[in-house]
């Protein structure tokens, strides 16, 4: 293959590129540059040179380095220039092939090179607008839960000092009016000692019956007759816990304001209403789908599409030995396999009048028949929705 390439080894602000016009012509040797405007255009300068040695439009080809490598994937795009991103996978097996065990930014550039040369990778086929915008949101959507459910942690870590068994009143400690109740009344004397008809003000903001409100306030003034808080520091305790509703429900606005946009944005996209018909298939996981996926003509076969999603399995062979325990791979993206196992848990679950998704349940039976613990028989059923 003489198709003339420009790797780069990625790193946060500043890289190392090299310019080869085949396997065994080295244009430039791997030079350091920065991620800023001048250094660029210098590398589109050297791009135009490759293009005008060789006749062929150059590839450039980089690391998948997260955050990293995605501004300059789209740099050289907007440019017109075929951009191959690779998984660090292929080069480390290069690097585990080398006799002397060296790892350095010049050498790394050279090794991106090569595995381009050795293996010829496809380009990978780009995610449309709306798509990578969908994302984005999905992305942070999830991150924002995983912060919230962090948070919440803390939160009942420091209630369980102020207000012991408080937790027994509410299924969700942290919904909108258990928080605005122990934001006026964070100790059990405080509650004990606050007017009956104040209490029950803020109690109706969930909606329910005076009559079940103040049963509800009977049980919390129970609760508070035998709690037995942690006088020690009590003050500090009360300033840490309105810090933490704060924040708790400064999240809850936040993914709020985050899933009504990810609806907004999955409403636009015709596979959104398509994947809204199967049963256990919520707004949140189609959405979580979509923004994955993208479009599945990006999958020559249920193979890849299982990969990326780190649904297939790690075989362990060796010689007459065949391991009988083997797991899943777990390489690809973690957004679509936790979306997968979500809709999968949602379409098995029993409802009134049976499972959500009966062919799904079934097979997840059959899984459990054969004597598959759960998860795995889950698993197995998320790869058969998948598929």
């Amino acid at each position: 293959m003489n198709i003339p390439v420009l790797s780069i080894d990625v790193a946060k602000g500043k890289s190392v590129a090299a310019a080869f016009l085949s396997y065994h012509d080295c244009m430039y040797k791997p030079f350091p540059f920065s991620h800023t405007r001048d250094d660029l255009n210098h590398l589109l300068s050297i791009l135009e040179q490759m293009k005008q040695a060789t006749g062929q439009e150059p590839t450039v080809v980089l690391e998948a380095t997260g955050n990293y490598s995605k501004p300059l994937v789209s740099f050289f795009s907007s440019y017109g220039y075929s951009v191959i991103v690779l998984n660090p996978l292929l080069t480390h097996q290069l690097k585990q092939k080398a006799v002397r065990k060296v790892k350095t930014d010049p050498i790394d550039a050279i090794r991106i090179a090569h595995v381009f040369y050795l293996q010829s990778p496809e380009p990978q086929v780009e995610l449309s607008d709306p798509v990578q915008k969908l994302r984005v949101i999905c992305r942070q959507y999830q991150h924002w839960t995983g912060l919230y459910g962090e948070a919440q942690l803390h939160f009942r870590a420091v209630l369980d000092l102020l207000f012991p068994g408080y937790d027994k009143a509410f299924h969700k400690v942290c919904n909108r009016t258990s928080l605005e109740l122990l934001s006026r009344y964070p100790t059990p004397q405080e509650l004990l000692d606050a007017d009956h008809e104040e209490i029950i003000k803020v109690l109706l903001s969930n909606r329910r019956g005076r009559t079940w409100n103040e049963s509800k306030l009977q049980q919390l003034l129970e609760i508070a007759n035998h709690s037995l808080p942690d006088l020690h520091a009590i003050m500090a305790q009360k300033i840490v816990l309105m810090h933490y509703i704060q924040l708790l429900k400064t999240y809850q606005d936040c993914m709020n304001d985050l899933l009504l946009t990810m609806e907004s944005m999955a409403e636009s996209i015709e596979t959104y209403h398509l994947l809204r018909t199967i049963p256990g298939v919520g707004p949140l996981t189609a959405a979580m789908l979509i923004a994955e996926i993208g479009d599945i003509k990006r999958f020559p076969s249920v193979k890849q599409l299982t990969a990326f999603a780190g649904l297939d399995s790690a075989v362990h062979e060796s010689g007459t030995f065949k391991s009988k325990k083997n797991r899943i791979s777990k390489r690809g993206s973690s957004y679509l396999r936790t979306a997968l196992y979500q809709a999968t848990v949602a379409a098995i679950s029993k409802q009134i009048h049976g499972p959500r998704n009966s062919i799904l349940f079934q097979f997840y039976q059959q899984k459990r028949n054969e004597g598959k613990p759960a998860k795995v028989a889950i698993v197995a059923t998320s790869h058969k929705l998948l598929r």
